[in-house]
């Protein structure tokens, strides 16, 4: 904490030009905080104090005192979300276990547009959906949300908000510049035309130089390039009709590092790199309309169609267009609020992969989605006790119908106490990554009978996969112990079936010396097999929907004023995961695969204080337990067989931030990021073998302007 020092010495010398005014955090009461209005739950607006959801919102202030500069970074305050960085702009983030490259049970949405990728299943972070700057909040669910938003919101759903255009009127600029080559520019303009008609535009550009690799002495290969521009236009047009228009476009370019061109020169298995470049871009247009009817009747109604790309030198080349409708309707009548809705999505690719490595069954493809919902919350008891029900099908144009349902209790005996109870069941349909690509997976070194051979797994493509299925239950428990603290717990446990995992369908050799010699699939992969060969073995296995397991937690949230100037807030979360076991060995070695790669403790404590009216401090301790990842390239010689592991290990670090506003239209910020420890890693790759990079220290000097 020797940096620690040097900031309070900065604030003592700062203190001085300080002007006299309220320092209250946010100019809010932590009543107020709690009170926090949220819509992500029911789709419609409540308090986060009356919902039955594992609730948490992160306010446009908590993403500006965190010092982050990319999204995955501002998630880490939630309890039970997971965030682990790849590199300079990749991340994997999950709620509630599972995490990976691609989380497949997380749902992201931005104003309510799904950002969830069609052919991977999953979030691309480093493709930045939005300035950080044009947020006005965040609002993330744990648990099953599938009956309102769609058959991925399996574990979790996160929502970012952003500003409505009435309140970025004027002109901002923002600067940050750092260590690593980290440069940020952010410009804003926004006017208010008149009563009714307000827009804005913004543009975004962010820069990090590479990164060091953790296991090899030189750089790594993920220098970021992004860039960004966003609009947004509102327009009131009277008798509770608004009309919004979005429009957005990005583009980001990244490189990495593959450890996976194999040798076969010699005996045994060596490999060196391919240094592929990812550039990837996207372009949406988005537009909702509001009503309301004569006979009461809330409706909205938004459409959107999103042009992407995606390539990966000399791998894969992505072209996508996607179509989205959504309707919700809403009336509140007698004890009832009644919300229903449908939506429809269509999505085209044009994809051409490189084989062997990676080959896809048609390169063209349209996945269809419509869905249908009904969601009632009955007033028991009028201020006491609420019943909800509701229910959804979703119909895929490969996994057919399926279906979504929850139930829950909400009781509030007193003004300041709230407990919930949540049954739920949640699908997770295939994605065309899924069924539809074959890929190398892995490889290792068996020692037999003094030779070492090399044995490669090959996952073929399976038309046939299915959707997963979550089931379970949730208890949690609200309470506001005084006007400066409250706490929020909530415990899980669900029921996953027809997980993805793999199952062994054959194998083939490339040798004479070892059975099954297969002289037409070893050219294919381009490996020698004039006599006496290579010595040389592939497992075919295909991913088939025959695991299953138990997802266990607690997660705890707790926010304190000990002082009107200063906030405490503090999350954890506790989970585990347990597999069932299963005669096929290949099933089995997935359930361990899973379990071991998942850190089971992620704590946070943030602390705001506002020294003066013009002076802020935040310091921001977290820290995660270690989890593993089986290796899924391994050279040393294995006599077992089994495969083997590297340990991710756990952490603790701190950012600080220091802010002074020199008057209401300036500011400047000095922050530091990850600030505890010795450089680390958090991730290592689980589907191609990527080179893991260290997570470094990092100083950044930001100024803000607004006019």
């Amino acid at each position: 904490m020797r940096y620690t020092g040097v900031l309070m010495a900065l604030l003592s010398i700062f203190s001085t030009n300080s002007q006299a005014a309220d320092p209250f955090i946010d100019d809010m009461s932590l009543e107020e905080l709690v009170k926090t209005d949220i819509t992500s739950v029911s789709r419609k607006s409540q308090s986060i104090s009356d919902v039955a959801a594992a609730a948490f919102v992160i306010s446009a202030e908590d993403i500006r005192r965190s010092g982050a500069q990319a999204l995955p970074d501002v998630l880490r305050m939630v309890p039970g979300i997971q965030v682990a960085q790849i590199d300079n702009g990749r991340y994997a983030v999950t709620a509630r276990s599972f995490n990976g490259r691609f989380a497949t049970k997380l749902q992201v949405l931005i104003d309510g547009r799904s950002i969830y990728h069609p052919l991977f299943a999953g979030v691309i972070w480093e493709l930045d959906p939005i300035p950080l700057e044009d947020i006005e909040r965040i609002e993330v669910i744990r648990g099953a949300g599938a009956v309102m938003w769609g058959a991925n919101a399996v574990n979790g759903l996160i929502n970012i908000i952003s500003k409505p255009t009435r309140s970025q009127a004027g002109t901002t600029v923002s600067m940050t510049g750092g260590t690593r080559g980290n440069g940020h520019l952010y410009a804003r303009f926004g006017q208010i035309v008149n009563d009714s008609t307000s827009w804005r535009l913004s543009a975004q550009g962010r820069h990090i130089d590479n990164s060091r690799q953790h296991d090899y002495p030189e750089n790594a290969r993920d220098r970021l390039d992004n860039s960004l521009i966003d609009f947004r236009l509102d327009h009131a047009l009277g008798g509770g009709r608004d009309l919004s228009i979005w429009a957005n476009a990005t583009r980001t370019q990244t490189g990495d590092i593959w450890r996976t061109k194999p040798d076969w020169s010699q005996p045994g298995l060596r490999v060196s790199s391919y240094y592929p470049t990812q550039e990837m871009s996207s372009q949406s247009l988005v537009g909702r309309y509001r009503w309301l009817s004569d006979w009461g009747v809330e409706s909205s109604l938004q459409m959107s169609v999103t042009n992407s790309g995606m390539e990966i030198t000399n791998f894969i080349h992505e072209s996508r267009t996607t179509y989205d409708l959504d309707y919700q309707g809403r009336r509140a009548f007698d004890r009832h609020d009644l919300i229903w809705g449908f939506n429809h999505q269509s999505s085209t690719d044009e994809i051409s992969p490189n084989p062997p490595y990676i080959s896809i069954n048609g390169t063209s493809y349209t996945q269809r989605n419509t869905g249908i919902f009904i969601h009632d919350e009955w007033q028991l008891i009028a201020d006491t006790l609420k019943l909800g029900l509701g229910a959804r099908a979703d119909n895929s144009s490969h996994n057919g119908t399926n279906y979504s349902a929850n139930a829950t209790m909400m009781w509030t005996p007193t003004r300041t106490d709230s407990a919930w109870l949540k049954l739920a069941q949640a699908p997770r349909t295939s994605v065309r990554a899924e069924r539809d690509i074959s890929i190398v997976g892995s490889a290792m070194v068996v020692q037999s009978s003094g030779f070492a051979i090399p044995v490669i797994s090959y996952v073929n493509a399976n038309g046939n996969l299915g959707p997963e299925m979550s089931r379970g239950l949730e208890l949690g428990y609200r309470k506001q112990f005084s006007n400066t603290f409250s706490a929020d717990l909530s415990t899980y446990r669900y029921r996953h079936t027809n997980l993805r995992t793999g199952s062994q369908t054959g194998q083939f050799s490339c040798s004479a010396f070892l059975p099954g010699q297969n002289t037409t699939a070893c050219n294919y992969f381009g490996i020698p097999t004039a006599f006496p060969g290579t010595l040389a073995m592939f497992n075919l296995t295909q991913t088939v929907n025959e695991g299953a397991g138990w997802n266990n937690g607690i997660e705890l949230s707790a926010d304190w004023l000990p002082m009107p100037s200063w906030r405490l807030q503090l999350s954890y979360a506790w989970s585990t995961l347990k597999m069932d076991r299963s005669s096929d060995p290949i099933v089995n070695e997935d359930a361990e695969i899973t379990e071991r790669a998942h850190p089971r403790h992620v704590a946070s404590l943030r602390s705001q204080w506002n020294i003066a009216s013009n002076q802020q401090f935040d310091l921001w301790l977290r820290g995660s337990s270690g989890y593993q990842r089986v290796k899924l390239v391994d050279t040393v010689p294995n006599a077992t067989g089994s495969p083997r592991f590297d340990t991710v290990g756990g952490y603790v670090t701190v950012d600080l931030r220091y802010a002074y506003r020199w008057n209401k239209d300036l500011e400047f910020a000095l922050i530091g990021r990850n600030l505890i420890g010795a450089n680390r890693v958090e991730y290592i790759s689980d589907y191609i073998p990527t080179t893991a990079t260290e997570i470094p220290r990092t100083w950044l000097v930001s100024t803000r302007w607004t006019f």
